[in-house]
């Protein structure tokens, strides 16, 4: 466990050693320097200009050696970083070791990201062995302290890069996607934002404000509440170093009127996830395990009040009553269950997740949020696929906010960033290959009369005018897989219209058919589409399946985003959009023919697969990795860093 006294520790030696010997920076420094100076116009110089020209000319000396001594960058990184401050030392002046490098040193100790394995990452023991090990005699001061200088810089550059690309093991998480498809079939992507600043300039200007801050803040996550999680994190260590979360004892069902001894527990757990406000009951029992053995058989107990005469007499702290149920209510909201105020196996399952796997899942999301563009837009919609639900933010407020169908495990929705430039209303639905060869073939091999009635034709390519193919001539049971479209289909604007473009890998035997489904009711992107061009093929659109949208659990589409309510979007985007007319877009939705509207201003659209956050009403929320991407990411988070 990383020792909370360390940095402390290593920062503060210095100073101490410089106690135990009676000797100054200063001091050392002029002895050797004062003699040259008088033999030559009999002046004295200060002891700071003294310090100053013979560190300045140790650092240029140790910048010449082949490799630079203790540090790990590269010549280039470490020289660059020297020749912004003139090749003066950063980290130390005449009297020691800068302030500036406890705050560099404690706030990587207390990132919420690195924390539990910091001390590994920065290789810390190091720097302490050097403070230890500092020359104190006139040669060999300098250099020491220049040493421990580089290594100072070496580790703020480090920290730059953790913090503007993360920390995580990218290229293992990828390896891994890749093994999802070929293992399982299951095509998954993630793109990860990388910050590209000049961290040897915001060294300088942080320094010259003496607030490594500044620097800091211009890489690290901007996701709304981000610190807030972090501050959460801090919160949690602290309860679980008291001993975690209260673990509720298996039961039947719990729910309101219901009378029972475990209530007691429920009420102090719920107060420690602070969903129960206030316990009127002001129970000042410490629950150990003697005390849930003594609930066990009091719940015994009770169960045999059919043999009884009378009811038990059962204290009012164990009655389920009313502000129990919206304790309830209120758990399962930030879990993302069915929030009905009823106790079942589910709700207590997620009530016994114990605080530390909390704490890593905190730790896991505030990464994934440095891995976001850092300006997500003034107005942004924001997809988060394990929350189900789209959200437009507008100047850091939630103006729109309605339910979502993402993609099963199966068909994952990608995570990425891009634009949305244009809506389509009464939309083609160009099947992409994946589901035809998957899902449609299948169907058809097993009865060729599958298509009819759903308003799906087969076309020689993604042009609905092109050829057109008799679906009843075609013997499915000969049929060739290579004679469908084998790549994803891309959608770009060309001069204001949507081309859909496509790059074939192996030349098709005989004719590649291309499966659409016609504008109608029964089209699966219902009537209306809302377009970032991106190579997924990813939109979002309308449904004709509303009733998805009642299930809790909502990663049912093949990957596209579903939505409750795209009238909702397409009102809100036409009331802000010179371009688009909300009454003509309604006339155009009430025929069939298809209609594609231009956005004069584009909007940012992120996906994103958070599991762990804090809402625009300061609310802690957790969700199921749905996509099991966070037991993927666990195990690579702290694994050495090849990549960076």
């Amino acid at each position: 466990m990383y020792n909370s006294k360390f940095v402390f520790t290593a920062l503060f030696l210095c100073t101490s050693l410089f106690a135990a010997t009676d000797i100054k920076p200063s001091e050392i420094e002029k002895e050797v320097q004062v003699e040259k100076y008088e033999k030559v116009e009999n002046i004295v110089p200060s002891e700071e200009e003294v310090f100053m020209t013979n560190s300045t000319e140790t650092v240029k000396k140790l910048l010449s050696y082949k490799k630079t001594p203790n540090s790990f960058l590269s010549k280039t990184s470490i020289r660059n970083y020297y020749k912004n401050f003139d090749n003066k030392l950063i980290w130390s002046d005449i009297n020691g070791i800068k302030d500036i490098s406890l705050s560099l040193l404690e706030t990587i100790k207390n990132d919420p990201v690195l924390k539990p394995n910091v001390k590994k990452a920065f290789n810390l023991d190091l720097i302490l062995n050097e403070l230890k090990n500092l020359e104190k005699t006139n040669d060999k001061y300098i250099e020491s302290m220049t040493k421990i200088d580089f290594m100072l810089t070496s580790i703020y550059d480090k920290y730059m890069r953790y913090l503007s690309k993360g920390y995580i093991n990218w290229k293992g998480f990828k390896k891994e996607l890749k093994k999802l498809d070929e293992t399982e079939e299951i095509l998954a992507d993630w793109e990860k934002f990388n910050v590209n600043k000049n961290s040897a300039k915001l060294l300088k200007t942080a320094i010259l404000d003496n607030d490594l801050s500044i620097a800091f803040n211009e890489v690290n996550y901007t996701y709304p509440k981000a610190k807030e999680l972090a501050n959460t994190i801090n919160e949690f260590e602290k309860l679980a170093s008291e001993g975690g979360y209260i673990k509720l004892p298996k039961f039947k069902v719990l729910k309101i009127g219901d009378k029972s001894s475990i209530v007691k527990i429920l009420r102090e757990r719920l107060l420690q996830s602070k969903d129960l406000k206030v316990n009127d009951c002001d129970i000042q029992t410490t629950i150990t395990p003697d005390t849930i053995s003594q609930v066990k058989r009091d719940m015994q107990e009770v169960e045999k009040d059919t043999q009884v005469a009378g009811p038990p007499l059962v204290d009012k702290c164990e009655i389920y009553d009313e502000d129990l149920k919206e304790a309830v209510i209120s758990f399962q909201k930030s879990h993302g269950l069915l929030a009905d105020g009823i106790i079942g196996s589910t709700t207590r399952k997620y009530l016994n997740i114990s605080i530390e796997s909390k704490i890593l899942k905190m730790r896991l999301n505030l990464e994934r949020m440095r891995w976001l563009p850092r300006s997500l837009g003034e107005k942004y919609l924001l997809v988060n696929i394990p929350d189900f639900r789209l959200k437009m933010y507008d100047n850091n407020e939630v103006k729109l906010d309605m339910k979502t169908v993402v993609g099963t495990r199966k068909n994952p929705t990608p995570i990425f960033s891009n634009k949305m430039s244009y809506i389509v209303l009464n939309p083609y639905w160009r099947i992409p290959p994946r589901i035809v060869k998957r899902e449609i073939i299948p169907k058809l091999i097993k009865n060729p009369t599958y298509l009819h009635g759903k308003d799906i034709k087969l076309f020689e390519n993604w042009d609905h005018t092109s050829t057109e193919f008799d679906l009843n001539s075609i013997d499915w049971s000969l049929y060739d897989e290579n004679r469908v479209a084998t790549t994803n289909l891309t959608t770009t604007m060309i001069d204001g219209k949507e081309v859909q473009v496509e790059e074939t890998i192996e030349p098709p035997k005989g004719p590649t058919m291309r499966f659409i489904q016609m504008p109608s009711d029964k089209n699966p992107l219902g009537r209306m589409k809302f377009m970032f061009p991106n190579k997924y093929a990813v939109y979002l659109h309308d449904t004709p399946a509303k009733r998805y949208f009642k299930y809790t659990k909502r990663a049912l589409s093949h990957g596209c985003i579903r939505l409750e309510s795209p009238e909702e979007l397409l009102k809100v985007i036409a009331s802000e959009d010179n371009n688009f007319d909300y009454t003509k877009a309604s006339s155009i939705l009430e025929d069939i023919e298809k209609k594609q509207i231009g956005l004069k201003k584009k909007i940012p659209v992120h996906m994103v697969y958070l599991t762990s956050w804090i809402d625009e009403n300061n609310n802690l929320q957790f969700r199921d990795d749905i996509y099991r991407y966070d037991r993927m990411q666990k195990k690579l988070m702290y694994k050495t860093n090849k990549h960076m």
